[in-house]
């Protein structure tokens, strides 16, 4: 089998769908060796009721069997790329530039839509004359501490110079923005935040709605980085927002949090009785 592999048919959103008077949507997952995860993201997207839509997968060269499954599920499937890749945000690069719809979404293996009715109830928002469409999400926490869900709305604008409104999962961009303005691979955790940033600071309009769009599995959030996190939001604070004194302690005080956190308290967590964990996550609201 070639390690490499275009599949490029006529978009699926042409064939099923005609009145081509309404938005189309790019959906756009992105995996690497998750094999099992990318068959539930993508019965999630060929189960929604809305059919506007055109989907495309980017494998980075998965040694799983993924591009069999995709071959196997072709006729759903607008196009496919299996070939080695340089991380997440040149493969969403990669599959941004391969959409041909009006609107694009990123739901990567292992994410799914809330409902098989979500992108029916986004579809009239996608007429306005907002670039950015912001969700809800349903993070989902599966550890030894127990599986437990969280559902959560953009927060305001107002704090997108500390922190993404909401999971890329749940977020809806104007293509020929996304295009243009590609994901800085150089991030590591946060191109998303950063490309969002860049957006408002040119003046493109963003719009809330009162919809969950998607579910994101957050357990592998524990693993990140937490002070290159950091370290990459105050960066982009610094690159598209007016600096203050308070805006600057923030940062600071958070990267100093997180330092006695990979340091001392995720050390003390793991010496700690199972349900004692538990107990204090319910007391201080943590997931």
């Amino acid at each position: 089998m070639e390690a490499s592999h275009l599949n490029i048919r006529e978009p699926l959103a042409n064939r099923i769908y005609s009145n081509l008077s309404l938005p189309k949507i790019s959906i756009v997952t992105i995996t690497y060796n998750r094999q099992e995860d990318l068959k539930e993201t993508f019965n999630s997207v060929v189960s929604q009721t809305f059919k506007g839509y055109e989907y495309i997968v980017i494998d980075g060269g998965s040694s799983d069997g993924t591009a069999n499954f995709l071959k196997e599920k072709s006729s759903s499937i607008s196009q496919w790329v299996s070939e080695p890749d340089d991380g997440i945000y040149d493969a969403m690069n990669k599959g941004a530039k391969l959409a041909s719809g009006e609107w694009i979404l990123f739901m990567n293996a292992g994410d799914s839509f809330f409902s098989d009715t979500t992108l029916e109830e986004v579809e009239s928002y996608l007429y306005s004359s907002f670039d950015v469409i912001f969700g809800g999400v349903e993070s989902i926490y599966n550890d030894k501490y127990g599986y437990r869900t969280l559902k959560s709305y953009p927060r305001d604008l107002s704090l997108l110079w500390c922190q993404i409104p909401t999971c890329h999962q749940s977020i809806l961009v104007k293509r020929e923005l996304q295009v243009k303005y590609p994901f800085d691979t150089e991030l590591s955790w946060c191109a998303d935040h950063d490309f969002l940033a860049k957006l408002h600071s040119l003046g493109h309009q963003s719009k809330a709605v009162p919809i969950v769009i998607s579910k994101f599995e957050a357990s592998g959030d524990r693993e990140r980085n937490l002070l290159v996190y950091t370290e990459e939001r105050w960066s982009i604070y610094k690159r598209y927002f007016n600096r203050t004194i308070l805006h600057d302690l923030y940062f600071l005080n958070e990267y100093r949090g997180f330092w006695i956190q990979q340091h001392f308290h995720k050390r003390l967590r793991e010496h700690l009785p199972k349900e004692w964990v538990i107990f204090l996550r319910e007391l201080r609201k943590i997931y």
